[in-house]
């Protein structure tokens, strides 16, 4: 078996169906020489004649009428599982993709994607998986997610990514909070008791980078790991926090709560949309990528790249 070379089996079956050596070059798209040394090869591997010459035509022996039913099968079996690769119905496809993200894009993102796949693929579902900067690299590498939605950073050459949407921040705090009765200021934001979100422990989020790179720091008193704790606190204190502007708009006409402009510059939120090189051309997860890129660009608060929209587009046409 280790010399079998599953090309000698459709020389095998063009013989059987064609009756000679000739036709079945012609069908194989080879030389009448190429065909008969695969016969020869073919018969050294089962010891046996196979086909035996009679006139103009090649007759099956015994081992090959034995056999070649299942070459048949085997060979039909092979050529369906490359059409299935190529081809991809989501009507009829069955799989559960994982994507990490963390729990502000989960909140805004759920519901729209879950549309896209009840009303094109009703046998696909998706599981939520938390993450962090620290984990995009190994939740992909590992294949524990498809697809993952992280803040941009560098990573190796197999991980491939889409900008998705850059959003600008927010202060947040309670209707009627006495901060937004005053000044907007920088230092009057900085001294106010914060409450900051963030999946990682004992680091810095990219707003407190941005501060400590300008020497100053604001006053966190608590950290969350997800945005809907933080706005549970928010709505009975007289803490405040700074969100995407995006997500915080979403949860207006639900919370009583309200925003206001930061008072000092600091990096927009860039969100990308990450995946590994051997999920690039996979039909299912290529058709994934797609419907959350289109989930997201249905979000009213978002402003979705161009990038991304071009991609949509071109994939879509594919």
């Amino acid at each position: 078996m280790s010399k079998l070379d599953l090309n000698l089996m459709t020389v095998l079956e063009a013989i059987y169906d064609q009756g000679n050596t000739s036709r079945a070059a012609e069908a194989l798209f080879l030389s009448q020489s190429a065909v008969s040394h695969a016969l020869g090869r073919l018969r050294n591997i089962y010891d046996d004649p196979l086909f035996t010459r009679q006139g103009h035509s090649m007759m099956p022996t015994p081992t090959t009428e034995r056999i070649i039913a299942s070459v048949k099968r085997g060979l039909r079996e092979l050529r369906h599982s490359v059409e299935a690769a190529q081809h991809f119905d989501p009507t009829n496809h069955q799989q559960i993709f994982r994507l990490s993200q963390r729990d502000a894009m989960e909140t805004v993102l759920s519901a729209p994607l879950m549309m896209e796949l009840e009303n094109t693929a009703p046998l696909c579902g998706v599981v939520s998986v938390g993450s962090s900067p620290r984990e995009v690299l190994d939740q992909l590498h590992q294949g524990e997610v498809d697809v993952c939605i992280e803040l941009l950073q560098s990573l190796p050459e197999q991980i491939h990514h889409l900008k998705l949407f850059r959003e600008r921040l927010a202060v947040v705090g309670r209707k009627d909070h006495p901060y937004f009765q005053g000044q907007n200021e920088e230092q009057r934001l900085l001294s106010w008791p914060q409450v900051l979100v963030t999946p990682l422990q004992d680091d810095m989020e990219w707003v407190d980078r941005a501060l400590a790179g300008r020497g100053v720091r604001r006053n966190v008193v608590m950290r969350c790991r997800s945005y809907a704790s933080a706005l549970k606190v928010l709505t009975q204190t007289d803490k405040l926090s700074i969100m995407p502007r995006g997500y915080v708009a979403q949860q207006l006409p639900f919370l009583p709560i309200t925003m206001a402009e930061l008072p000092f510059e600091v990096p927009e939120v860039e969100l990308h949309m990450y995946w590994h090189q051997r999920h690039d051309r996979d039909p299912a997860n290529r058709w994934f990528r797609q419907r959350v890129v289109s989930a997201l660009s249905q979000i009213e608060e978002l402003t979705m790249s161009s990038s991304a929209l071009a991609w949509l587009q071109a994939e879509d046409k594919r």
